[in-house]
């Protein structure tokens, strides 16, 4: 995110779910001097959010859905979430972000590869999913197939990347070292495509 901000002097990103601002803290340590709107459904999420980070300077904490309101079309530099454009309508939704952004901005999303064999397992057999505390039309995302999605709805510069193999139970001590493997493994064709997400971007002409 801080590379595809780089051109721009006082970028306007809008951080879609952003929930209590897990996301949000670290875009914020990273780039204190960017114009945040982060919206949430949740009321009571974005209560925490604001307690916890709403004293940075030029960050709005919105209850609300992407679609906001009419004056805001054309106005982002680039739309980012982490793990949430499965849990929307995802045609729909990008849709509404390629309105919401400036032209020559970008999206940035990370999601969920349905490649990975324990998430397939979650997604596709519901009772499973239930008891690892997936909701009930959350889904993940096959690379190709979110492509065509990106296309249709008029993005350009698409780029859909399988990374990360480091798994939360991984016990802290050991994370350096499954990192480092996890990201040898993100170099080599076939087994990247089984890793845990997909990095997503793209760009309105």
């Amino acid at each position: 995110l801080k590379q595809k901000l780089k051109p721009y002097d006082n970028p306007k990103v809008f951080e879609l779910g952003c929930g209590t601002g897990a996301f949000s803290k670290y875009v914020l340590n990273e780039l204190p001097y960017l114009d945040l709107t982060a919206c949430d459904i949740s009321p009571e999420c974005i209560k925490i959010a604001f307690e916890r980070y709403g004293n940075h300077r030029n960050v709005k904490f919105l209850v609300s859905d992407m679609t906001l309101d009419p004056s805001r079309l054309n106005v982002f530099d680039v739309i980012t979430g982490n793990s949430v454009l499965h849990h929307l309508p995802v045609k729909m939704s990008l849709g509404y972000c390629f309105r919401l952004l400036k032209p020559g901005g970008s999206i940035m999303f990370f999601e969920p590869n349905m490649l990975n064999p324990q998430i397939a397992v979650e997604k596709n057999i519901r009772f499973i999913g239930k008891m690892l505390q997936n909701t009930k039309n959350e889904t993940a995302f096959f690379r190709w197939s979110l492509k065509k999605i990106l296309q249709k709805a008029g993005f350009k510069k698409i780029s859909v990347v399988p990374f990360d193999f480091l798994h939360p139970i991984i016990p802290p001590k050991l994370i350096n070292f499954f990192d480092k493997a996890g990201r040898k493994i993100e170099t080599i064709p076939i087994l990247k495509e089984f890793s845990g997400s997909l990095l997503i971007t793209a760009t309105k002409p």
